[in-house]
């Protein structure tokens, strides 16, 4: 019962805070403001037949409802991270039944189908490349190549963790990474920790590189609508930068570290060389084939992701048909789901599609879809484009400092979610180009480097490490993060302005 006067105090405060800012936030009739409000019309016109005064009352009423819909949300998963699905659900229900969004727009503009349908067979798809033992495999080369050398041994099991969050995903990367980590610490005897915490790093700093990485750079793939080719020349450089820089710093400043591991490589080199010959003894013939055939299928699904924009435009013109690559997309994780049959057996695919998928993390999105949509819906996010559009030549610092600072105490998804729209607005009418909608990717991932919570990455990591018995602080994550997570907001900010100042 005090926990729910508790959320109802939370609720109460919420609403008076939003219902002020609504308030107070007036778009002007200048040639921006007008700007902006026609594309809110533009918006809202095809569901409703209301008068559209986005100052009025009433639309303020509606927008504290949705803002406060939308923040209760976020407020109450930093509160019990367990909770964000059901509050999510409330949300959802809250601004549907209170006809600020109709139902019918809710569903046909506000959930991103591509994006939910490309995450859950990239998902899936992770599931069966572990089947065929393709993670292990690549596990087990690390340690054997890096024999004796502790700055190698660090060097490219965050290596690892860059190149597969970069080409999976963070979520399915970690867990990989973690498993590695623990293997490493058992045999050399050392504290899992510090190399914990430097790995989830690098697997966001990994995740930078491609849209595919990261569910946010998935999100804003799809919903900016560009080519694949802009992250590989935008998001990718600046991720191979970053990771230097963690390198750097983890070769500079970790030197306990360091001649800790080369220890435990000189005093345990007999346990590791039994560990490699373990496991290469132990693959048949038949997991030797299997492990052959899950590389080239994980070797085949970067090509063609790499690709996708120019297999679009060939079908197009081989079939004469329309062919969008972003929907085309989607859709390339279920070639090599099909193409798992040769080396699975067919009835095991809904096994693989049940363990795979994280069903209450796509439920979330889901819900994160709807209740960002109603702000764009009631008025919200034009009001705060138009607050920003005060300072349009600051704008990109604003919009990557601000993703940074929130997404290292939210969750860096909700964060961009709810300010995506905002630089819709201000694309659209002209005051950005697309580098406002990186500022955003680069301040949400490097930004949730800061904290334990910052990304989904980091509390996978921290939820295994727990079970496992041991627990990370705020403090330890801290001092290793706060000097490599602002350098790298740094170098992207400066690449960046780079990027703006080159017309590149």
């Amino acid at each position: 019962m005090r926990t729910l006067y508790k959320m109802l105090a939370i609720l109460t405060v919420l609403f008076a805070i939003s219902f002020t800012a609504m308030k107070l936030i007036k778009v002007g009739g200048d040639s921006i403001g007008e700007e902006i409000v026609n594309l809110w019309i533009s918006e809202r016109a095809p569901y409703s037949n209301k008068d559209f005064e986005i100052n009025s009352f009433n639309m303020v009423l509606e927008q504290a409802v949705s803002l406060t819909a939308f923040l209760f949300v976020v407020v109450g998963a930093i509160i019990r991270m367990e909770w964000r699905v059901g509050l999510a659900i409330l949300g959802i229900v809250a601004v549907t039944f209170t006809a600020i969004v109709p139902p019918e727009a809710l569903v046909n503009k506000s959930i991103e189908w591509n994006l939910i349908l490309f995450l859950i067979g990239s998902m899936t798809l992770a599931g069966l490349l572990r089947e065929l033992g393709v993670f292990r495999y690549l596990a087990v080369n690390i340690v054997k190549v890096t024999r004796g050398s502790s700055a190698l041994l660090l060097s490219l099991t965050l290596l690892l963790s860059f190149i597969t969050a970069a080409v999976l995903d963070e979520v399915t990367s970690i867990v990989y990474s973690v498993m590695l980590v623990f293997e490493l610490s058992s045999i050399m005897n050392i504290d899992p920790r510090p190399l914990l915490i430097l790995t989830v790093i690098a697997t966001n700093t990994g995740s930078l590189a491609l849209p595919i990485g990261n569910p946010i750079g998935v999100y804003l793939f799809f919903k900016a609508g560009m080519p694949i080719l802009s992250y590989i020349k935008y998001s990718m450089p600046l991720a191979i930068l970053c990771f230097a820089i963690l390198l750097l710093l983890v070769l500079f400043m970790e030197r306990g570290l360091v001649n800790a591991v080369s220890r435990r490589l000189s005093e345990k080199s007999g346990k590791i060389e039994a560990f490699i010959h373990h496991y290469y003894i132990g693959l048949s013939e038949n997991a030797i084939a299997r492990l052959r055939y899950g590389l080239l299928m994980l070797l085949g699904f970067i090509v063609m992701v790499a690709l996708n924009d120019n297999i679009a435009l060939l079908l197009e013109k081989a079939f004469s048909q329309n062919v969008e690559p972003h929907s085309l997309l989607a859709f390339v994780p279920y070639i090599f789901i099909a193409l798992s049959i040769a080396a699975i057996r067919i009835e095991d695919v809904p096994k693989y599609l049940d363990k795979s998928v994280e069903w209450p993390s796509l439920m979330f999105f889901i819900c994160l879809f709807i209740l960002s949509y109603s702000l764009t819906y009631s008025g919200v996010m034009a009001k705060l484009a138009y607050v920003l559009s005060r300072s349009a030549s600051l704008i990109l610092s604003v919009m990557i400092l601000s993703s940074t600072l929130l997404s290292a105490i939210l969750d860096n998804l909700s964060v961009v979610i709810a300010f995506t729209p905002i630089a819709t607005f201000m694309n659209r009418i002209g005051l950005v180009n697309d580098l406002i909608y990186f500022s955003l990717l680069y301040g949400g991932v490097l930004g949730g480097n800061y904290t334990p919570i910052g990304s989904t990455a980091n509390i996978v990591a921290l939820s295994i490490a727990e079970k496992r018995g041991v627990k990370i602080t705020w403090s330890s994550w801290l001092k290793k993060s706060l000097i490599i997570a602002s350098a790298q907001v740094i170098a992207a900010i400066a690449w960046l302005y780079t990027c703006l100042a080159l017309g590149i």
